[in-house]
């Protein structure tokens, strides 16, 4: 999905990808340098001419390609501008490679800034989760072991049941250990992946004020 840009496409735009591209009405009443502004202020590649002349063709009515383009100029014009590649990459939004080459290298650094800021945000997230979990495990793991142990040491535990129990006991002590020991080192990548994010975003966040 295109992330919005200066202007709101109306529904029947937004949900042109997953209905008929165009009905009978709006082909008929196209203004299609509106159109072609639309097309490009979301970045949309040619194939979506192409989809509108097919639907369109269905009612007699052809594209008027020049003012079509002329709005897909204007149109592209907003959408390639650093701002908006920078809310493409945090998004993690697939780039078309629709942007005209005096306006693409500087949209691509900042689709590549966005990237950064969202890898360093989806790592944290990462860390965290796996903190989480490891802890829960922990847990778990201690209310299985004390289990076990009050199981143990049941009277009518049979003998060989005893030595199932401490083989299990043994191994889920040895779990916990690992985790016991993995959780510091979660816990010192988590400090190091925030300081990683803020620095990064102080070293971007005069680009794109307001954005960060």
């Amino acid at each position: 999905m295109r992330i919005a840009l200066i202007i709101i496409l109306p529904l029947t735009f937004l949900l042109s990808g997953c209905a008929k591209m165009m009905n009978e009405n709006e082909c008929l009443a196209a203004d299609w340098q509106t159109v072609g502004f639309l097309d490009g202020s979301s970045g949309r590649n040619m194939a979506w001419l192409e989809r509108r002349s097919e639907a369109c063709a269905e009612y007699g009515v052809t594209p008027d390609l020049d003012r079509y383009l002329v709005g897909r100029t204007d149109g592209l014009e907003s959408f390639c501008q650093p701002r908006s590649g920078f809310y493409m990459g945090l998004r993690r939004n697939i780039y078309d490679n629709v942007c005209p080459t005096e306006l693409e290298g500087a949209f691509l650094i900042a689709y590549q800034d966005g990237l950064g800021l969202r890898d360093r945000q989806n790592r944290i997230t990462e860390i965290e989760s796996a903190i989480k979990s490891a802890n829960m495990d922990m847990a778990e793991l201690d209310e299985d072991i004390a289990a076990a142990t009050l199981a143990v040491a049941a009277p009518d535990t049979t003998e060989q049941d005893r030595l199932s129990l401490a083989v299990e006991i043994r191994n889920m002590a040895e779990e916990r250990g690992n985790i016991e020991v993995l959780i510091p080192q979660l816990e010192a990548e988590l400090t190091a992946a925030r300081v990683d994010l803020d620095d990064y975003r102080v070293s971007i966040v005069t680009k794109y004020p307001g954005a960060i």
